[in-house]
């Protein structure tokens, strides 16, 4: 009895403490290189994204099947923290050789994000694939 519930006492804690990192991942599976830009607004509060902004701009050039991220420090991603992410981003700009694809309004930044989010239960990263 006494090793069931020491078991269980294990069990519990690790769940309870697994704080998990939630990033945005850019994964190029194009055949070719891409490019992603997010523009920021000027007056930016978000610390993550001034973090990864030269300028005011985060630039990613990446070559094929190569992955990006954004480390937005532990958490999970939902609809709210994604607004409010996104009211401190101008545009997003996808571009691989054949094609550029600009998301300029808060509305689309959104949708894009939330529509790429990846995990049932601990939802940890936005995967963006680039095709």
């Amino acid at each position: 009895m006494n090793s069931r519930l020491i078991i269980i006492l294990i069990l519990t804690n690790f769940l309870v403490s697994c704080d998990p990192s939630h990033n945005i991942d850019f994964v190029n599976k194009s055949n070719s290189e891409a490019k992603v830009k997010i523009n920021l607004i000027s007056k930016n509060e978000n610390y993550d994204l001034k973090e990864n902004a030269i300028g005011d701009s985060i630039v990613f050039n990446l070559k094929k099947d190569s992955i990006a991220n954004i480390y937005f420090g532990i958490g999970t991603w939902d609809k709210k923290e994604i607004n409010e992410l996104t009211k401190s981003i101008k545009s997003i700009e996808i571009e691989t050789k054949d094609i550029k694809t600009i998301y300029k309004s808060q509305n689309s930044m959104n949708e894009i994000l939330n529509n790429n989010i990846e995990g049932i239960f601990m939802k940890t990263v936005i995967q963006i694939e680039i095709k």
